[in-house]
């Protein structure tokens, strides 16, 4: 399970500058829409800032429960939350973005990591020990 969680930031990470290359096409092609395509960028980042926040998270929990220790607070939702604030703030009050758009931004990296990472779980579970070449 260790192993996933780095994995799982990587292909966050792969997904985030995805979306930011569309995101430069797109305001390359239809700059009058410059105010979309900026806001979508800026909560795709803020989004990404917030997944590596619940991964230290993640891993700094799952380090004191294996040391023993109980931890006192819990995945960081406030923190996280506080993060989408900021990245809207920052994309309507400072930049002039639209609201909806830094919103579908910030929703679209956890929605897409959530599809992923289903996806590979039934590919896991789909598979049995017997799948195996050479066992009978």
């Amino acid at each position: 399970m260790k192993d996933d969680l780095p994995a799982l930031l990587r292909r966050s990470t792969r997904l985030t500058f995805f979306f930011l290359s569309i995101g430069c096409i797109g305001l390359a092609v239809w700059p009058e829409y410059k105010p979309y395509f900026g806001g979508f960028m800026v909560g795709i980042v803020g989004s990404l800032l917030g997944s590596y926040h619940l991964a230290w998270k993640a891993t700094r929990i799952g380090e004191m429960a294996a040391a023993g220790r109980k931890s006192r607070g819990g995945f960081g939702f406030i923190t996280r939350a506080a993060i989408g604030v900021f990245a809207a703030l920052l994309s309507v009050e400072g930049l002039r973005f639209n609201l909806g758009a830094t919103a579908a931004g910030i929703f679209a990296l956890p929605l897409v990591t959530l599809l992923l990472g289903l996806f590979a779980s039934h590919g896991i579970r789909k598979r049995q020990s017997t799948d195996e070449r050479g066992e009978k």
